[in-house]
């Protein structure tokens, strides 16, 4: 994704403007003193991209500026940005926006930040399907990625630049902190829109299909319970004489009916139908019995047989050879013999007889009646009963007229949703959506990480010291760079400021690239980098009165080199354009014989972000 900036404007209360320009394609070099406003740059960078709230010094700088601006590039197009200097903690409302790139003499609010954001979303490709995966403290799931977390992977603020186990910036925020492992695979091209959008569909299918099968359960659940009782209520219906017994007959309305009437009828017959299926039943039961029996020795005897053709196997290996071996005179006769028992058993086992498929068949056939007759049964009376008096009838009638009307006022919904659950049309959806597996991607793009980490560590020369020989190991859990001796597993707990500095380098640089080859339209190709040679000051803070070490000065330009032909190569190798903004300390002739580094006016002398002339006003 081509990304960088053209200028950085301010403007003051007065009216006046102030503009830094940035050249494309190259390593923008601002260098100063200390407490010129070098490190605000980015921050006012972050509040210019719609940021909730600031990082903006009041003294000096926000006391004495109006509006802050952009002029940046995205691909082909040229925009133009400013907002309205913050109040205190209270971020401003107000937008200007060009979609040509017009940095105006004195801006004025033109355009909602919401408008922005949509314009800004469109050139990093995000629109609904881009979303966040799983949600977190501060991040909910499934809401839509913002531009600004992709971010992350253009800044080395003074905050982290040696820090040795935090390489990101706004670790701090729980919002940012959440959103790196979320944005990560998506930015480096692990994953890709069109596998996550069927991931997500079929983990909505998915869990659709878990709802339908588990109301389907409940719903069927119920039914066998509200039959059941049914059933019950009928057999003893029936033992009283209230409901005939005939099992076919069983329905709520019919039962429902008998009891309603009352009308008492003989229970002969339905006595005898129950002793009729029991009958049935132990006969049915009997026959299953035998067949499964024979089932079980006719399995016995096929293994015989195919026992008995694996011992006659050695059988055709001797008629093979049978040219070649001395005869005797009962050979023929002999392989003859044992030729036709090997072709009958191959006969008998190589395939399937009519008997198998009949047995098969049978079984089938007498398992449903049995249970046709078991389910007839629980609804037959064992024995005829009379009620002890009317009062005893009357209660009974009441109690079974109740459940009734209980059932009447659930279970027609809740029967009437079954036919609606297709739950095979899901799992037949969910089946045809290919999702693909992001792991093997993952360590192809982790082992790239580290191949373009180790070649720039080699061209770093000693500048690491004794970690020069070291192997490079991007530890995805944590998203850092660390180094691993060689031929060894244990990674090592790197020491010095000026390491993590240059460790920090390396992984951004690496990580670019691999952005870069992936094509990625997530990751802007920039990167802004405060104060590489921030390790070599005493305390970490530059001072002009300190002179760097002919080492120290060396390791720094070493530094520089790399980032000088970082360009050059993504220029060279991908055809593709980079650049860089970094805020120094260090002297202009460190950069000397570095074709791609283009060096600003130096905020030294009275100059810096801020004009004398603005504060004196």
């Amino acid at each position: 994704m081509n990304f960088g900036f053209d200028s950085i404007t301010l403007w003051s209360k007065n009216g006046e403007r102030r503009s830094l320009e940035f050249v494309r394609n190259r390593v923008n070099v601002l260098s100063g003193g200390s407490h010129t406003g070098k490190s605000a740059l980015l921050d006012i960078i972050d509040y210019c991209f719609l940021a909730s709230s600031h990082k903006l010094p009041d003294s000096i700088i926000n006391e004495n500026v109006a509006w802050y601006g952009l002029k940046f590039y995205v691909n082909d197009k040229t925009y133009a940005i400013a907002r309205r200097s913050p109040r205190g903690n209270h971020v401003s409302n107000d937008y200007y926006f060009s979609s040509t790139g017009v940095v105006p003499e004195v801006p004025e609010a033109n355009t909602r930040e919401d408008d922005i954001r949509t314009i800004l979303e469109g050139e990093f490709n995000i629109d609904e399907r881009v979303t966040v995966a799983y949600g977190g403290k501060a991040l909910k799931a499934n809401s839509k990625v913002s531009f600004r977390y992709f971010f992350l992977f253009n800044t080395i603020s003074e905050d982290i630049i040696t820090n040795s186990k935090v390489f990101f910036d706004k670790q701090t925020e729980d919002r940012y902190r959440e959103a790196l492992p979320r944005i990560f695979d998506m930015a480096l091209g692990i994953d890709d829109l069109a596998n996550m959008a069927a991931r997500e569909q079929k983990e909505y299918l998915e869990k659709q299909l878990q709802r339908a099968e588990k109301k389907s359960a409940q719903l069927t659940s119920g039914k066998d319970e509200f039959d059941n009782e049914l059933r019950q209520i009928a057999v003893k219906a029936a033992e009283y004489g209230i409901f005939s017994g005939n099992t076919s007959t069983i329905s709520r309305d019919v039962v429902r009916r008998a009891i309603a009437e009352a009308a008492s009828v003989d229970t002969g017959r339905a006595l005898d139908r129950y002793a009729e299926a029991s009958a049935e039943l132990f006969s049915v039961e009997r026959r299953l019995r035998q067949l499964e029996q024979f089932t079980s020795e006719y399995r016995a005897y096929k293994d015989t047989l195919k026992n008995a053709e694996d011992s006659l196997l050695p059988i055709e290996q001797l008629i093979k050879q049978a040219p070649t071996i001395v005869k005797s005179e009962i050979f023929d006769e002999l392989i003859s013999s044992l030729k036709a028992d090997l072709l009958a058993v191959k006969k008998s086992t190589a395939k399937k007889h009519p008997v198998d498929g009949q047995i098969t068949t049978m079984v089938l056939s007498l398992r449903e009646e049995r249970d046709k007759l078991e389910r007839e049964i629980t609804g037959l009376p064992r024995e005829p009963m009379s009620f002890a008096s009317e009062r005893e009838k009357w209660l009974f009638v009441g109690e079974a007229k109740g459940r009734f009307s209980a059932y009447d006022a659930v279970a027609p919904v809740a029967f009437a949703e079954m036919p609606i659950l297709q739950t095979d049309d899901l799992q037949e959806q969910i089946d045809k959506i290919e999702v693909r597996d992001v792991d093997e991607t993952r360590a192809s793009v982790i082992s790239l990480i580290n191949e373009i980490a180790q070649e720039l560590l080699t061209d770093t020369e000693n500048a690491l010291a004794n970690y020069a020989t070291y192997q490079t190991e991007f530890v995805y859990k944590e998203k850092r760079l660390r180094l691993r001796k060689p031929r060894s597993s244990l990674l090592e707990n790197v020491g010095s400021s000026s390491n993590h500095m240059f460790l920090h380098l390396l992984q951004f640089l690496a990580l670019h690239e691999v952005a870069i080859s992936h094509r990625s339209p997530f990751v802007p190709s920039f990167l802004i980098i405060d104060q590489p040679s921030r390790p070599y000051y005493p305390d970490d803070k530059a001072n002009d009165n300190v002179i760097l070490t002919n080492s120290d000065s060396e390791k720094v330009a070493i530094a520089f080199k790399l980032l000088d032909h970082f360009v050059k190569r993504m220029n060279d190798e991908y055809d593709t354009q980079f650049q860089m903004i970094v805020f120094e300390h260090v002297p202009r002739n460190t950069f000397d014989n570095m074709n791609y580094v283009h060096l600003l006016p130096e905020f030294r002398d009275g100059e810096a972000l801020i004009p004398p002339s603005w504060q004196n006003a």
